[in-house]
Order: C-alpha cells, then sequence, then structure tokens
C-alpha cells in the first residue's frame, strides 16, 4: 500500500529532523512531480543537490510567492540524511503521483509522525466537501472564497466546476504553503489562483481592492473565542450584532455573508450545534441575519464527521438572492445516526446516495418525513435555529405508551406559558467547597428526587457564605424540574422547612395563584410534557434546557375549579388501583402458598402468614 509506505519513510525521521521538513519534502516532490512526470526518475541518477537546484529552478521560474523558503526546508532535511537514503526515498516516491505526495505532506503536516498535533486543524472529509460545494452551486466563472482554507480540500472540490477565481486565506504559514500546492496540483490556474496568508478576522487580504464573491465556502474552527474587537472592522463585515468573545462562529459567518456580492451569492459554512440555540449576543445576532432573510437551509450532522472534532455540527447556507420559493422561510434538513455509514472500522461517513438525497432536497425543497421541513420564519421561536426543533417525529413510546403527536395542531390549543403562571429561578451551583456538615443550609440535588418524592433526611448541607443565596431557596408548593441530561425528574416540596435551596441542574418553579402545584407536577411528569421536553432540550455533548425556553413551555389553561376535579379523579382511581394491587399481591401469596403445601414437605418447613 502506498500509504503505508509514505508513513514508513515519515517515521524513519522520527527524532531525526522536524515534521515540518519531512512534510516540506513531500511537497516539494509532488511539485517536481506535477511539472514533470519523470522527474524523479532523472533525480535518481544526479547528486543530491540536483533535487533542490531542480526545485528552486521551477519556483524561480513561476514566481511562486508563497514557496520561496521550500527549497531550503528540503534542502536542510535531504542533508541530513546519508545518500542511500535519499535514493531509497527517490525510488519509493517514484510511483506515485503528485497527488498521492501532496496529500501525504498535509496529514503528516498535521497529524505529526502518527500522533494527533493539536494545531486547530481539522482535516474536512471529501464527502462533506462535496455537499458543501454542492450546496454553493459553484458554476463555472464563479470568484468563490474559503477565508479559513485549512488544507485546501473544499477549494479542490470547486475547482471541479471550473470557477474564474479560486481564494484562500489560513492563518497557519505552513498549511497555507501546502494547501497552495495541493490546489495546483490539482490542477488551478495558477492566473486564477490567490493564497494569503494571515487571520481572516482580523486582516482579510482577499477583501483587498473591495473585491466581492459569487460564492463562499468555508469550514472554520469551531466554538473559537475571539481575541480582538472587531466592532470597527473598516469592510463592516459585522453588522448583524455586538460580537462576544464566545462570537466566533458568528464571526465567522457575518464575514462569510459580507464577502459576497451584494448583487446575489451564497455561503456555506459549518458551525457546530450549539451556535444554533445559544443565548445572548448569538441569539441577538441570529434574529438579525432572520430579520434579512438570509438563510436559506440548515443542514445537521451527527457527531464525529470531522477529524479532530467529535461535537455534532451543522452546515448552513446563506443566499442574498433566494428564489421564491424560498422567500420567507427556512428549510431545515436533518442527517441522522443512521444514515451514517462506517468505513475502515472507525471512519464514519456519508455514502454518495445520502449526498445526492441531501442535495436533491435542498434544491427541490420538497418536505421528506423525519428528514426534511420548510419553516416560515414567523414560525422560528426565539432564534432558535437548532434543526431538531424543526424536523421532529410525531409518533414517541413512553411508558408503555404509543403517543402520536401533531404539534401543529397542539400550537393551535388553548395554553399559557409556563413563565405566565410561575416564578421560575435557577438553582444553586453547589461546589465541594462549599459542603458543610454543620451547614445552615441544605441543598435538594437531582438525586434526591424520586417517585417516591424528595429524600429529605439526607440532604447535604453549605454554608450560608456567598452572594444572595437566598434567590435559590424554596417553599412548600414549588416544585423542581431537572434540565440537564436525558431525564427530566420533576419534584415536589411538599415540607415547610426554613433554609432549603435547590442545587444548580434544577429549577425551582414557584406557581402563582390560579394553578394547583400537584397538578402541575402531574402535567409534567405527564407522557405529553416529557415529549415537549424533549423538544426543546437542546445541547452539543450534554443536553439541557434553557431558562428562556422553560418560560415559554406551553401549559393548558384550565381554572382552579378543572384542576381540582381532575386531581381528585386522579387520586381516588389511583387509590382505587392501589387497593386492587394489594388484594392482587395478597391473593398470589395465597397461591403460591398453597402450591408450596402441596408439595408435601409443609410439616418441615411451614409458611407463616
Amino acid at each position: 500500500m502506498p500509504e503505508k509506505l509514505i508513513w514508513k519513510i515519515a517515521n524513519d525521521f522520527r527524532g531525526k529532523v522536524r515534521v515540518e521538513e519531512v512534510s516540506g519534502l513531500f511537497a516539494g516532490l509532488a511539485l517536481l512531480k506535477f511539472s514533470n512526470r519523470n522527474v524523479i526518475k532523472n533525480l535518481v541518477l544526479q547528486d543530491k543537490t540536483a533535487l533542490v537546484h531542480s526545485l528552486s529552478e521551477l519556483i524561480e521560474s513561476d514566481s511562486y510567492g508563497m514557496l520561496k523558503g521550500l527549497p531550503m526546508k528540503i534542502e536542510g532535511i535531504i542533508s541530513s540524511i546519508p545518500d542511500s537514503k535519499y535514493r531509497e526515498i527517490l525510488k519509493a516516491t517514484n510511483e506515485f503521483e503528485a497527488k498521492m505526495l501532496i496529500e501525504a505532506a498535509l496529514i503528516i503536516e498535521v497529524e505529526g509522525y502518527g500522533a494527533k498535533r493539536q494545531m486547530g486543524t481539522v482535516m474536512t472529509a471529501q464527502f462533506i466537501n462535496q455537499i458543501i460545494v454542492g450546496l454553493a452551486g459553484v458554476e463555472k466563472g464563479d470568484y468563490v472564497l474559503d477565508p479559513t482554507m485549512g488544507t485546501g480540500g473544499t477549494l479542490v472540490e470547486a475547482l471541479k466546476e471550473s470557477p474564474a477565481k479560486v481564494v484562500g486565506q489560513e492563518i497557519n504559514e505552513r498549511i497555507a504553503t501546502l494547501a497552495f500546492i495541493k490546489l495546483i496540483v490539482y490542477g488551478a490556474d495558477r492566473s486564477s489562483l490567490e493564497v494569503y496568508i494571515g487571520d481572516s478576522l482580523a486582516n482579510p487580504h482577499y477583501l483587498g481592492s473591495n473585491r466581492r464573491y459569487d460564492k463562499v465556502i468555508q469550514v472554520p474552527p469551531f466554538g473559537m473565542r475571539l481575541m480582538q474587537t472587531l466592532s470597527d472592522d473598516v469592510y463592516g463585515r459585522f453588522p448583524f450584532g455586538p460580537l462576544t468573545r464566545s462570537s466566533g462562529d458568528w464571526a465567522f459567518a457575518s464575514n462569510a455573508i459580507s464577502s459576497l456580492k451584494v448583487t446575489g451569492g451564497k455561503a456555506v459554512i459549518v458551525v457546530p450545534n450549539g451556535a444554533l440555540f445559544r443565548s445572548g449576543p448569538d441569539s441577538v445576532i441570529r434574529q438579525s441575519i432572520l430579520d434579512y432573510d438570509l438563510i436559506e437551509t440548515i443542514i445537521s450532522l451527527p457527531e464525529g464527521m470531522f477529524t479532530g472534532a467529535i461535537v455534532p455540527t451543522s452546515i448552513l447556507v446563506f443566499n442574498n438572492n433566494k428564489e421564491e420559493m424560498a422567500e420567507k422561510r427556512i428549510q431545515f434538513i436533518k442527517v441522522t445516526e443512521d444514515m451514517i455509514t462506517i468505513q475502515n472500522r472507525r471512519e464514519r461517513i456519508l455514502s454518495e446516495a445520502t449526498v445526492n438525497q441531501i442535495l436533491e432536497v435542498y434544491r427541490t425543497k420538497e418536505e421528506v418525513k423525519y428528514f426534511s421541513a420548510n419553516v416560515p420564519l414567523n414560525e422560528i421561536r426565539n432564534a432558535d435555529l437548532s434543526v431538531d426543533s424543526y424536523v421532529v417525529q410525531d409518533t414517541y413510546d413512553i411508558d408503555g405508551m404509543e403517543i402520536k403527536v401533531d404539534f401543529h395542531q397542539f400550537d393551535e390549543m388553548d395554553t399559557i406559558p409556563l413563565g405566565k403562571i410561575a416564578n421560575i429561578g435557577r438553582g444553586y451551583n453547589l461546589t465541594r467547597s462549599n459542603e458543610r456538615e454543620d451547614g445552615d443550609y441544605q441543598v435538594i440535588r437531582i438525586s434526591d428526587i424520586s417517585e417516591e418524592g424528595i429524600n429529605y433526611e439526607n440532604l447535604i448541607r453549605t454554608t450560608s457564605e456567598g452572594a444572595r443565596i437566598d434567590n435559590y431557596t424554596v417553599r412548600k408548593g414549588d416544585l423542581l424540574l431537572s434540565v440537564r441530561g436525558t431525564t427530566n425528574k420533576v419534584g415536589l416540596v411538599d415540607r415547610e422547612q426554613d433554609k432549603l435551596l435547590v442545587n444548580a441542574n434544577l429549577v425551582r418553579i414557584r406557581p402563582l395563584k390560579g394553578y394547583l402545584s400537584e397538578w402541575l407536577k402531574l402535567y409534567f411528569e405527564s407522557p405529553m410534557s416529557q415529549i415537549l421536553l424533549e423538544r426543546i432540550s437542546k445541547g452539543t455533548t450534554i443536553r439541557q434546557i434553557s431558562i428562556h425556553d422553560l418560560r415559554d413551555f406551553p401549559i393548558p389553561k384550565l381554572t382552579l375549579e378543572q384542576q381540582q376535579q381532575a386531581l381528585n379523579k386522579y387520586k381516588e382511581e389511583m387509590d382505587e388501583i392501589e387497593r386492587q394491587l394489594t388484594d392482587l399481591k395478597a391473593k398470589e401469596h395465597h397461591v403460591k402458598r398453597d402450591f408450596y403445601n402441596s408439595m408435601g414437605i409443609a410439616e418441615a418447613f411451614q409458611i407463616v402468614d
């Protein structure tokens, strides 16, 4: 296998030369072989210095601004190895194509000697690049930009459509050089290829002379924190709201949108799912982009679709010239875990059929049950853009009951938001350092809540040290709801007890006049509420429910009399069921006793009632 041979050659240098020298060697060989298929064969017959000389001549004749330092890197590694080893390398690489050599250079540069290196570079699989370029609709004659080009794979995929100009920028100089060579080797016209080095948010070289693009295609660093303020950007790229340090995902998205031609263009960018529902400034930016009707499609992907990044991600399609059938709405497409194909035991890919299905549904805007939905902008809740909120199943199996849900019909029913009938408070963030056996406050945690109620006897204690601890106190009649994880536990505080706190991961719901605590508890425990809670539960690693979404949680509008009647009937019928179960248990005991006595050994083994 060629890959194994390349890794053998690379590992022969482990501990002897730097990784960048090895990757530079493969990159130089790739460039030479691309210029002349027989060059490696010719070099075998010459002195070691011939390789460096040939590469220098090639670079100088073509005026490669990006590659000036490459011959020196190769000269360093060549001078450090024996002549016999040099010949072995030439002989081994003679059989490889230029594309194979540059791909090896990039893998070695990013991964090091077989172990992952923390370089912030995500290797994007070809099927992801196919989806991105297909969604962007790159065409012949387009000006195409990738502001965070990384190893260049997305732009390589775009080359297949014969764009007029391909432009990329990459913050890592070595990666940028190798990506530049990759684009050349894969057929980029040198006169229409531009690659820049630098921070695309702080110094967007690709926007020089006020240039704009037909298509922007991008897989930026996920969840990057901003290290500088961008509010005074001379290009006006961030008009959708204030950026905070945690707004890196939307900084890249805003940059992509602002880099498009105002007469019409598409930007396709990948973001971690958290960017789609985080509150605060991110929510303001999302709402602003929604107000301009710039989002055409959002496609969710399962976790593990990118090497080196396990978080679930989504692909966003921005379009400043939507077709009529796409106006004032967003298309949501959900790629589920069962669509994943495992290749080579651990590599997670999407099949060609699945890629084609995504692109076809995107083009036609067809609605496919459990896969795609077209949602009017006025139905987007709280700027929540997570696909799970809009492409939902309609049949659930809960507590042994199969429940079919019509969410559209439910939305038309007479309900009231929880925030209007109850006060909702966060839990107290208790740490081990706050725990005190003689503390004057007791704290209710998730583990203290069970079907039998709240276990008051084993509550941990804490001191009253800390600011505004009284904000987390609970009293009789309060409901406690777990909002973190997959199980939505509900507890009812049924004791009048001073100095009782609710812990983080629980929220305190204090019903106002007009709603009964016991009725609300049963409602939250019902399969219907569990489905609705699951619908608003979000997260990239651990799912959780935001206070904001909980305030909008729908509660059926019932009078106090209706609640009390329903509650009394429920209690009476459940009490009757308990009596019947007790009688059945006693009957079971007698049946078993009679059977054991029939064995003829009752005199030795007497069953005592």
